[in-house]
């Protein structure tokens, strides 16, 4: 008998879906040799948990452009999922703007193979597993909102705009 997956995916951010943060300033390309330490210290992940996906240089420009992800197992049915997106351009004379975003998703993924498997799924989650999961986002939208503060702070960012 076939697998039947069941697939949860919740954002951590709800109802939006990211944090931003906008800068213009002094060295701003500075960011991206800040945001895959500020990741794995803030969401306390080892190095091999932490994806650079795209990293770009633009030398003509000036222009940067780049996404880490770092990934997390809080047990063996859930994952989170934080992505840093950053993107801007530095001038010559060293200074320039940026834009950083951070998203980020709870996948819960679970097996069955018969309705006993599925009911025994239901009444957990229903009975212990949902409180869980609500723990597991609140924990990533905490460390969404310090990697904005780290970065406001860093960057010495006085006032978000929107």
């Amino acid at each position: 008998m076939d697998k039947i997956k069941l697939k949860i995916i919740d954002d951590l951010m709800a109802p939006s879906d990211r944090a931003k943060i906008k800068y213009t300033g002094s060295n701003p390309a500075a960011i991206m040799g800040i945001v895959p330490d500020m990741i794995k210290n803030i969401m306390k992940i080892p190095g091999k948990d932490l994806l650079e996906t795209d990293i770009r240089w633009d030398a003509t420009d000036g222009s940067f452009y780049g996404v880490w992800m770092g990934k997390r197992t809080e047990d063996q049915w859930s994952r989170t999922h934080i992505r840093v997106i950053a993107q801007g351009v530095q001038n010559k004379d060293g200074t320039g703007w940026f834009t950083a975003e951070m998203k980020g998703t709870l996948d819960t993924s679970y097996s069955f193979s018969n309705f006993v498997q599925r009911s025994f799924w239901w009444f957990y989650n229903y009975s212990f597993y949902y409180k869980q999961r609500r723990g597991y986002l609140e924990n990533g939208k905490d460390d969404i909102m310090d990697m904005r503060e780290f970065l406001l702070n860093k960057f010495k960012i006085a006032q978000e705009e929107n």
